[in-house]
């Protein structure tokens, strides 16, 4: 069994401060517990800084826990796949993330008994289809999970240009029938696939 949580961006904005969320995260696992976390949909320049950020993240809201961390790398991202726990997709552009995660075929066969977490382009990704919010288009994301997915659900992210109803009925009404996740920054969901 897979882990999936989908997350609509921003963890941190959270009532908690992403406190459930990052327990969540290692809810199950022995320590050392192995996080992954991957940066594929930010720029290569942003990794080390989001590394140290993530770092103190979890250790702040996970205190007393034993973790190791790993930064994603493309060349080795099916072995740290298989190294880890969990792994953590942070948000960014969609077309970055998806074009180095398809240099890595054949990882989505390596998640089994992980949890895999998407914040922002993280969740679009795990979706069978998403509203991007900075082309304002629908899109077909990985399906790892069948949902559609909405994120920074009614923020001001990308304020004024996004019409929320609109995006709502547009993904609604996009290709099959399937449940909607619209989902608040902080806010995240759970799928045991």
């Amino acid at each position: 069994m897979i882990k999936y949580i989908l997350v609509g961006g921003y963890p941190r904005k959270a009532p908690d401060n992403g406190k459930a969320l990052a327990e969540e995260m290692v809810k199950g696992f022995n320590e050392p517990i192995k996080l992954l976390v991957c940066y594929f949909a930010r720029p290569k320049l942003q990794w080390k800084i989001n590394m140290v950020e993530d770092h103190l993240f979890f250790t702040n809201h996970l205190k007393g826990k034993k973790i190791e961390f790993q930064t994603a790398k493309v060349e080795t991202f099916i072995e740290q796949i298989r190294w880890a726990n969990t792994i953590y997709i942070r948000g960014g552009r969609t077309d970055k993330l998806f074009k180095l995660l398809n240099q890595c075929e054949g990882w989505e066969k390596e998640l089994n008994g992980k949890t895999l977490t998407g914040s922002s382009a993280g969740a679009m990704a795990i979706a069978k289809y998403d509203y991007n919010l900075d082309n304002l288009k629908l899109e077909n994301g990985l399906g790892l999970v069948p949902v559609k997915v909405l994120v920074h659900y009614r923020s001001n992210y990308n304020a004024p240009h996004i019409d929320w109803d609109k995006a709502y009925l547009e993904l609604k009404n996009y290709k099959e029938d399937l449940p909607i996740l619209a989902l608040a920054e902080g806010q995240f969901e759970i799928i045991n696939k």
